[in-house]
């Protein structure tokens, strides 16, 4: 399936009428968002020169052997290693520059998560790596041989074009986010065009979006832990969730008290 027919069912499935001002449309937030490849601008990394495809290749066939998260972890943490903060910085200007345009209230709030995905993923990853991963003895998710097939070869297709050494680091720090903590790769909390957010529900995490992008090619969608939501994830909805609890939780008590 197209990008363009994915981004249409997208919009009509998380687009609230009237959501969006005139002269940005959803469709290229939501491109930003899940089509990690388009994305990548590809520009020269800060430090170490280029990274090439067959390196990228080799790292990506030890995360596949990783016998335990630990194990993942390290690799991962060894590869990040070749950047610096110069990299990183270059990752989020690049998004800030393609969302200039944004109504400021929504791009704040989209800043502000992809600042997370990037420096927040990356800090986090520092000090486990430093605590020497202990604890992180189960094995990884079984889906992370998928995904490093997939990044050897997004990373393989874009050093025909350029250095993928930008896109090689979005795909590492992802690795950490999904198979080390298992947590979503857009952060909780991250704002979809017409309202919907990545959310968090009783331990599981929820994404409007999740199984529309299954099909774009290079996406961290079908590797993500998140599920796709049954219902609208609009912030509002946490609050509305909690009183439908509230309530079963006294009809459940009323139905089997027994004073």
């Amino acid at each position: 399936m197209q990008l363009r027919a994915i981004l249409e069912r997208i919009r009509r499935f998380i687009g609230r009428e009237g959501s969006t001002r005139s002269g940005t449309g959803p469709d290229e937030v939501s491109s930003l968002l899940i089509d990690t490849f388009s994305e990548d601008g590809g520009e020269e990394a800060g430090r170490g020169g280029p990274v090439s495809a067959a390196a990228i290749r080799a790292a990506c066939r030890r995360m596949q052997n990783a016998k335990t998260k630990g194990d993942l972890l390290r690799i991962i943490a060894d590869e990040v290693a070749a950047y610096d903060l110069r990299d990183l910085e270059a990752m989020n200007a690049r998004f800030e520059r393609k969302v200039s345009h944004l109504p400021e209230d929504y791009r704040d709030r989209l800043l502000e998560s992809v600042r997370e995905e990037i420096f927040g993923a990356h800090h986090r990853l520092l000090l486990l790596s430093r605590n020497g991963g202990r604890e992180l003895d189960d094995p990884p998710n079984p889906a992370l041989g998928g995904y490093c097939s997939m990044v050897a070869e997004a990373c393989a297709a874009k050093a025909r074009e350029k250095d993928p050494k930008h896109l090689y680091l979005k795909y590492l720090l992802s690795a950490f986010t999904m198979f080390v903590v298992e947590e979503p790769a857009h952060p909780v909390g991250t704002p979809f065009p017409g309202g919907q957010i990545v959310d968090e529900w009783e331990g599981t995490y929820l994404c409007p979006v999740r199984d529309m992008a299954d099909d774009v090619a290079f996406a961290l969608c079908p590797y993500c832990p998140a599920v796709q939501s049954t219902e609208p994830t609009y912030p509002e909805m946490r609050a509305r969730r909690h009183e439908r609890r509230r309530r079963e939780c006294l009809a459940n008590y009323w139905t089997n008290y027994k004073g």
